[in-house]
C-alpha cells in the first residue's frame, strides 16, 4: 500500500542551517583548515579531489569568523550543475569550512536522518522544486532562505532507516554493475586507441604534407537545421545554411577549455569556426586523407601536452606544421586504414552498449529514488 508521508520544511529540520563563509583568494594558505567548494559536491557524494585542496590557516579561521563543516554535516551546492545537489561530509582528519555558496546542514537526527536526506536530494521531486525556486539569468543559484523553504516528505525515523537501507543495498549493486560496464567501456576505447600506433617508416613535418587554413566565423552563426555542416572546436558538429569549403578535409579544433581536442574528417561542402584547423592534403599520390585523420586522432595527446594558454588552451598553428607524421607508402596506408576502420566499427558497436548500459544505470537509479519518496517502497 502506499505510503502518504508528511511534507516539512528543510530549514525546520536542522539544529544549524547556514552558508559558508566568503573567502577570498588573499584569505587562502598552503595548508591548515580545509576549505570546501562546491566542486566538492556531488550529487549524493563528497568528491574530496585532494590535489586541488585549498586551506586557510587558524588564524583567518578566527579572524573570519568562520563557522566550522562537522562529520556528518550535509553541504548543499545552492550553484549548478545541478542547483541544490547534496552530499555527508565524511570524516577527516582535518577540520573544514566550505564557501559562502555552500550551505550547511546539520540536521536533527530524531527527525530526518543526513542519508534520508541526501537520497532524496537527487529525486526529481527535489531537484524539480530547487529548480522552481532559483534565480538568476547568466546562473542560476537559490537562495539560502528558499533552500529551506524546500519541502522534504518526512516519514518516522525507523521508516526512513527502512529506505535507506533498501536504497544502500540497491545502489551498491548498481555501482557494481555501473563500474564493470564503465571498465568495459575504457577497454573498448583503449583498443581502438592501440590501433593508432605510429608505424615503422620515415617520417615528415605535417606542413610539408597539407596546406592549412582556418574558418572565419563565430559559433553563433550556427543555424539550426541548416543545410551545411558548420564545424566548430566543439566535438557535436552544428549546422549553417552558407559553406565555405568544398573538399576532402582533417577539421582540427584549435582550442579548448581544458585541452580535451577532437578531430574530423569530412568531405564535401562545409563551414568552420574561427580556430579551427581545415586541413586539406596537397598530394594524394603521397598521403591518404583518412590515414592523415587516424595519424592526427593519435596525436590528440601530443597537442593537448603542447598546448598554451590559462583560460582555454589553444593549439598553435606551428604545432600542427611541426607535428611528424609517420609516411609509408601508399598500399601499407590503405592496409592501416581498412585495419583501423575495421576495428572502429567493432568497439563502437561495443562503446554504444556499455554507453546504453550506463544511461540504463542512471535511469534505474532515479526510478528507486521516486519510487522511495512516492511511498512505494
Amino acid at each position: 500500500m502506499k505510503t502518504v508521508y508528511k511534507d516539512v520544511r528543510l530549514a525546520d529540520c536542522c539544529s544549524h542551517f547556514g552558508d559558508g563563509d566568503w573567502i577570498e583568494t588573499k584569505d587562502q594558505s598552503p595548508d591548515g583548515i580545509r576549505l570546501v567548494q562546491t566542486g566538492n559536491v556531488g550529487e549524493g557524494e563528497y568528491k574530496d579531489k585532494a590535489h586541488k585542496a585549498r586551506f586557510i590557516s587558524d588564524e583567518t579561521f578566527g579572524r573570519l569568523r568562520c563557522t566550522e563543516v562537522l562529520p556528518g554535516d550535509c553541504l548543499v551546492s545552492r550553484l549548478p550543475e545541478p542547483v541544490g545537489r547534496a552530499c555527508i561530509v565524511p570524516d577527516s582528519s582535518s577540520r573544514m569550512i566550505t564557501g559562502v555558496d555552500c550551505s550547511i546542514i546539520r540536521l536533527n537526527g530524531d527527525r530526518l536522518l543526513p542519508p534520508y536526506f541526501v537520497y532524496y536530494s537527487q529525486s526529481d521531486k527535489y531537484l524539480s522544486a530547487v529548480e522552481a525556486a532559483t534565480t538568476g539569468t547568466t546562473r542560476s543559484r537559490i537562495s539560502r532562505k528558499n533552500l529551506g523553504g524546500i519541502a522534504i516528505p518526512v516519514p518516522p525515523v525507523s521508516e526512513q532507516q527502512r529506505i535507506v537501507a533498501i536504497l544502500d543495498e540497491a545502489f551498491g549493486g548498481i555501482a557494481v554493475a555501473r563500474d564493470a560496464a564503465s571498465r568495459n567501456l575504457t577497454n573498448a576505447h583503449d583498443l581502438f586507441l592501440a590501433q593508432l600506433r605510429t608505424p615503422d617508416a620515415a617520417t615528415v613535418p605535417l606542413g610539408d604534407l597539407v596546406a592549412i587554413r582556418s574558418g572565419k566565423l563565430d559559433s553563433t552563426a550556427a543555424v539550426e537545421g541548416g543545410e551545411y555542416p558548420f564545424f566548430t572546436c566543439a566535438r557535436t558538429v552544428s549546422a549553417i545554411d552558407t559553406y565555405a569549403f568544398d573538399c576532402e578535409a582533417i577539421l582540427l579544433a584549435g582550442n579548448n577549455a581544458v585541452g580535451e581536442f577532437n578531430v574530423k574528417h569530412y568531405k564535401g561542402r562545409f563551414n568552420a569556426r574561427q580556430r579551427t584547423y581545415v586541413i586539406t592534403v596537397c598530394d594524394e599520390n603521397r598521403l591518404l586523407a583518412r590515414y592523415l585523420y587516424f595519424q592526427l586522432l593519435g596525436s590528440l595527446g601530443t597537442f593537448k601536452s603542447q598546448a598554451v594558454g590559462t583560460g582555454t588552451k589553444f593549439i598553435r598553428l606551428g604545432m600542427v606544421k611541426s607535428l611528424e607524421i609517420a609516411l609509408p607508402n601508399l598500399l601499407e596506408q590503405h592496409r592501416a586504414v581498412e585495419r583501423i576502420d575495421s576495428v572502429r566499427e567493432a568497439t563502437a558497436h561495443l562503446e554504444h552498449l556499455y554507453e546504453s548500459k550506463l544511461a540504463s544505470f542512471d535511469a534505474l537509479k532515479k526510478s528507486l529514488l521516486n519510487e522511495a519518496f512516492a511511498g512505494n517502497l
